[in-house]
């Protein structure tokens, strides 16, 4: 999944470059959101900070840029931060699942699980509306969700094992609608619609 995610930003970041019908300001916010992105693949968390508040320097409401932020923010334990940056996203756009479901994340942490976990699941029901093959894991978030209501029922809290792991498998389905996100964008259509078998187009 990583060595496809990387190859999948090179490919749209050079393809980027020649984009054609954005205003100079929406092209440079959304060039320093692609730098970071490619650091954050790279592993350089820390690094990926820099360009990003540059774009939000230019485009305080963009809403890739202050996803990604919230991601970040989130990676590096700073989970007030990363709310901050998810309830920038969500004011814009309330079914941006990503912001959604880091905000359900930072619930959790919080100590906040109903809430928490309801967000998280109202992610996942967009994600699944928008995405409905492809990004498979062998425990899906909603598997988690199960057994953190379950735990809660039972013990009265969620270990925080549960909820790195509801971050880890969030962050996966992350990672795939934005994969596909760029994919649609030049066909119009997602990979595995074009590409059911993840091969060649089927004949007609």
């Amino acid at each position: 999944m990583k060595l496809l995610r990387k190859a999948g930003a090179c490919f749209f970041l050079s393809v980027f470059l020649m984009m054609t019908g954005c205003s100079g300001l929406q092209m440079k916010t959304e060039s320093l959101v692609y730098k970071a992105r490619y650091r954050v693949m790279d592993g350089d968390l820390v690094g990926s900070v820099a360009p990003l508040k540059k774009a939000l320097t230019l485009a305080p409401k963009d809403v890739n840029a202050n996803v990604l932020m919230a991601q970040i923010q989130y990676r590096l334990g700073k989970i007030d931060e990363a709310g901050k940056f998810a309830l920038a996203a969500y004011a814009v756009d309330p079914r941006d699942f990503r912001a959604m479901g880091i905000l359900g994340l930072v619930d959790l942490n919080r100590g906040r699980y109903q809430q928490g976990m309801s967000r998280a699941g109202e992610a996942m029901e967009i994600f699944n509306g928008i995405e409905e093959v492809g990004g498979n894991l062998p425990v899906e978030p909603e598997t988690i969700l199960k057994q953190m209501a379950a735990d809660l029922k039972q013990h009265g809290e969620i270990s925080k094992e549960k909820i790195a792991a509801l971050a880890s498998a969030f962050q996966a389905k992350i990672d795939w609608y934005e994969f596909d996100e760029e994919y649609r964008k030049w066909h119009f259509r997602s990979f595995y619609d074009t590409r059911p078998d993840g091969g060649g187009t089927p004949s007609n």
